[in-house]
């Protein structure tokens, strides 16, 4: 598990059950990745239900929401079976450009984190009332489809199924014209499940199958308002399991849930996947390079501009003269909300980096990129706040006493040659980082810097 200590760039539960056998009513957490974390870790198997909500940040409109599809499109002239029999060429309309706008959509933080705890066996399959194929193209491999997806449209005359490639070739650029089959000329069927239509047999027994085995079913993003897939959570309840929520709005099974978030998931879901999923990268310290201070400015311009910052500075090891460091270039960006616009998530993605929420420090937006080793560092946090402030401070301190570098390199060098990982370093010196921030208040106060 990460510790966070201190100053990001520089150092740094389970509900019980009640006689009735449901949960107590959950804890309420703004940071939550660690209680996720632990919830993932001892509730195995862990199987996911997701919904449009954790498809949201990759800009895909949820349904019901005041800004959702329905708010603007009745679902009954256009997304039941009565309709598709009636006029399937109106149906098609909606469809046509739905299906182009998904074909072009990545995947979220969120969906790549599910697929990482997948691969590293935290997280047995993925039960989806979504049809946009983004836990497929994140590398989620056992995902349970049970609404259908885009993947298939079907003839309704002679069977003939035929690929999205197929039927986005067939629309075209014109979102009115309607798909027709190869064989027989038929207009196609999209292979979602329309209202009126009864779900796939053989997903929905498995999803119950799922559920009912699941140590934890982790809800995310859906608000459980259809059935029968909104009663997976009680099948999980019922044989013993325990249920955890990331979702903005409320569900009918939080009061019986471990966990509720109401935050973002690709935040939630990206920062407890960090911590279960340690990179082992070594401590390794380089020596003072005067390239970094440049790197560090070229940076930061395109980081300024990704997320729309106040400014950005410098901080770290990487921007003291002649201090040992990670060769990890630091930058604090000041915000004026950290409220971040999905877009603004986006470009950063863009130059790299990946996404990790709070990150275990309250108040602070981390991004990081590179592979292992890791190059560069984004702690985003409000322009001007206590955070940006004391940052900026302790860079200033060790800028301002070349003594105080020297016996930080000193103490950063001891602590690397003595950890196995970053995890154990940040810890072996997390003690003198303490000591080393409260010496920095003091000389920006003014008061004499005591040990």
């Amino acid at each position: 598990m990460c510790h966070v200590r201190g100053f990001a760039a520089y150092g740094a539960g389970v509900g019980a059950r009640t006689p009735a056998g449901r949960r107590a009513r959950p804890a309420y957490h703004e940071p939550v990745s660690e209680d996720l974390a632990e919830l993932i870790r001892e509730r195995q198997p862990v199987v996911v239900l997701s919904g449009a909500g954790i498809s949201t940040e990759s800009g895909i409109p949820d349904f019901r929401s005041p800004d959702g599809l329905w708010a603007t499109v009745d679902p009954l002239e256009f997304a039941t079976v009565t309709a598709f029999r009636r006029d399937p060429e109106k149906v098609w309309t909606f469809y046509a450009g739905r299906f182009a706008a998904l074909a072009g959509v990545e995947p979220n933080r969120a969906h790549r984190a599910l697929a990482a705890l997948e691969r590293a066996g935290l997280v047995q399959a993925v039960i989806t009332q979504n049809i946009d194929l983004l836990h497929r193209r994140a590398g989620s491999t056992d995902v349970v489809e049970v609404h259908g997806s885009v993947a298939i449209s079907t003839c309704p005359t002679c069977g003939t199924p035929h690929d999205l490639e197929t039927v986005l070739e067939k629309i075209g650029e014109d979102a009115a014209h309607a798909p027709h089959c190869d064989a027989c000329l038929a207009i196609l069927k999209p292979g979602i499940v329309l209202f009126e239509e009864m779900l796939p047999e053989d997903a929905i027994a498995r999803a119950f199958e799922l559920a009912r085995g699941a140590g934890l079913l982790l809800v995310v993003g859906t608000s459980l308002e259809v059935y029968p897939v909104a009663g997976l959570p009680s099948e999980t309840l019922d044989a013993g399991g325990a249920v955890a929520v990331v979702n903005r709005d409320p569900t009918w099974v939080d009061p019986h849930a471990s966990l509720v978030v109401r935050k973002s998931a690709g935040d939630t879901l990206a920062e407890a996947a960090a911590r279960l999923l340690p990179s082992g990268e070594p401590a390794v310290l380089a020596d003072p390079d005067a390239g970094w201070a440049a790197e560090a400015d070229a940076e930061a311009t395109r980081v300024r501009a990704a997320l729309d910052a106040r400014a950005v500075e410098h901080i770290g090891s990487t921007a003291v003269p002649g201090l040992a460091a990670k060769p990890v270039v630091d930058l604090l960006a000041g915000l004026d909300s950290l409220a971040l616009a999905p877009e603004r998530i986006r470009g950063m993605e863009a130059l790299g980096y990946e996404a990790l929420g709070e990150y275990g420090l309250p108040g602070r937006l981390f991004f990081r990129k590179g592979d292992e080793p890791r190059t560069h560092h984004v702690h985003a946090v409000e322009f001007g706040g206590p955070q940006w402030r004391r940052h900026l401070v302790v860079r200033d301190f060790l800028r301002a006493h070349p003594d105080e570098a020297d016996a930080y390199a000193a103490e950063k060098r001891r602590a690397a040659a003595a950890s196995a990982d970053l995890d154990a370093y940040t810890d072996a010196k997390a003690g003198y980082v303490e000591t080393l921030e409260r010496r920095a208040l003091a000389w920006q106060s003014g008061e004499t810097p005591s040990g």
